[in-house]
């Protein structure tokens, strides 16, 4: 009851109209303009344009026009895809063809690769006036290559002071052409003159084979530390190197560079009593 009740006069409602008549409209120009919103991340999906999929193939891609009438969706011009399936070509041709062999040559152990190569010793030691290694080797050679499929690759590096290979100086497809190259190739190794093991290897890791087999008497001049070096260096980690040894009586000493050859490439060694050998026979 005692509350104090106000009432407006004409005058009031006049000031009040007065009032809402000084406020402007906006003008929408003047305001400022709103904040963009930051692009959105396409998300790393194979299905969008500019990604391409590793097992992207060329021949799939022909029909992608080479004008759209949308320049920012992905395309390929002719020689874009020309180029493509150049690369896919190099790469195809890179990778292995077929199921590896395993050999076993003069008891070396399971030798495992798709290329093979033998480096045999025709100096005069081996020869018939010495320990008359070659012809035995035509035999046990023979039959181990005998043993690769066509899809394998060989090839025999005869050597002295100089090398001689089967034909070309290069691998060879294990056919049975080829196959039966390899008895007369090394029939025809006349045994003369003095030894360059490094010759011999060189010309061996220049075909790039997973596999080399070293058959000699390990005669002078051996190999030094920093030869060994330099063969461990060009043959890689993806050639072995194995060692057979040849000798009359017991081997003299295992710190020879053919042990060390071998174990320094992932290879296996072996030494042959050729009287004994050639007894078992």
């Amino acid at each position: 009851e005692n509350q104090k009740v106000e009432y407006l006069n004409e005058s009031d409602l006049a000031q009040e109209t007065e009032n809402k008549s000084e406020i402007k409209p906006i003008d929408p120009s003047a305001l400022p303009p709103p904040a963009l919103a930051a692009p959105m991340k396409a998300p790393d999906r194979p299905d969008l344009p500019g990604f391409a999929p590793s097992d992207f193939d060329a021949n799939e891609m022909a029909d992608v026009p080479a004008k759209s009438e949308n320049q920012s969706q992905y395309q390929l011009s002719e020689e874009d895809l020309k180029l493509i399936r150049e690369d896919q070509r190099l790469v195809k041709s890179r990778k292995p063809v077929g199921n590896p062999a395993t050999l076993n040559v003069f008891g070396s152990g399971n030798l495992t690769g798709r290329s093979f190569v033998f480096v045999l010793d025709r100096s005069k030691s081996m020869g018939g006036g010495g320990l008359g290694v070659i012809e035995a080797a035509r035999t046990e050679l023979g039959a181990a290559i005998n043993q690769l499929e066509p899809h394998h690759k060989f090839q025999i590096v005869g050597y002295h002071e100089r090398t001689v290979t089967i034909a070309k100086r290069q691998l060879l497809l294990a056919t049975e052409n080829n196959k039966q190259l390899v008895p007369t190739f090394i029939r025809n190794l006349a045994a003369f003159g003095a030894t360059n093991h490094e010759n011999g290897l060189v010309s061996a890791i220049a075909f790039k084979p997973d596999v080399i087999v070293l058959l000699t008497d390990g005669g002078y001049p051996e190999l030094n530390q920093s030869q060994l070096k330099i063969m461990k260096r060009m043959a890689g980690p993806k050639c072995s190197i194995h060692c057979v040894q040849f000798g009359i009586g017991a081997l003299q000493t295992q710190a020879n560079f053919m042990t060390k050859l071998a174990s320094q490439n992932q290879g296996s060694f072996n030494y042959i009593d050729v009287m004994k050998w050639k007894e078992n026979q």
